[in-house]
């Protein structure tokens, strides 16, 4: 035989509505944005390392227009200095992938 509980059962919270809630209910609601990253691939065995890294912050300037790169995700294998630019050589970056975005 099944026993009944003695406390009752409560009811499921109440969602909050995006869309009417006030500026006190959504700062809980509100996240940072993360800067966009770009991954970017070149496996030409003859351009230099340098070229590609330079190539791959080109393209996140013009995709991204007014945001500057600080910070390229290299293979370990492939970590080389760059002017103003912090170059993080990773484990989980496959080789000739660039990821370029802010630190």
């Amino acid at each position: 035989m099944a026993r009944k509980s003695s406390t009752p059962a409560t009811p499921p919270p109440a969602a909050i509505n995006h869309s009417t809630a006030t500026p006190a209910q959504s700062s809980e609601l509100t996240f940072r944005r993360q800067p966009p990253f770009l991954m970017w691939y070149d496996d030409n065995p003859k351009t230099p390392v340098t070229q590609k890294i330079a190539a791959a912050i080109n393209a996140y300037k013009a995709r991204f227009p007014g945001v500057e790169p600080t910070l390229v995700l290299v293979n370990e294998a492939e970590v080389i200095p760059i002017e103003g630019i912090m170059v993080r050589g990773m484990v989980t970056v496959n080789r000739h992938t660039y990821w370029v975005g802010q630190i």
